[in-house]
């Protein structure tokens, strides 16, 4: 009998550890969903502003004026 509730007894560890081990994954897996969500995001609003600029872009295909300034600085003499 006492050899059969100490089998008992580890069981319950055994039991209670395998539950904290999931508990803890479950937590895990939330935080990587959490920053895969945030890294979807962040990528559709990169999509978003790829294709603003590239809509911008067929409109005025001249760069703004600062561009050309830095390219070309204007002469002096």
């Amino acid at each position: 009998m006492r050899a059969r509730a100490r089998v008992m007894g580890e069981i319950e560890e055994v039991q209670e550890r395998i539950k904290a081990d999931m508990e803890a994954m479950e937590e895990q897996m939330a935080t990587m969903m959490e920053a895969m969500m945030s890294m979807k995001n962040i990528m559709e609003v990169n999509a978003v502003a790829v294709a603003v600029t590239n809509t911008l872009a067929e409109v005025d295909p001249t760069p703004p004026s600062g561009l050309n300034q830095i390219n070309h600085p204007p002469r002096i003499w």
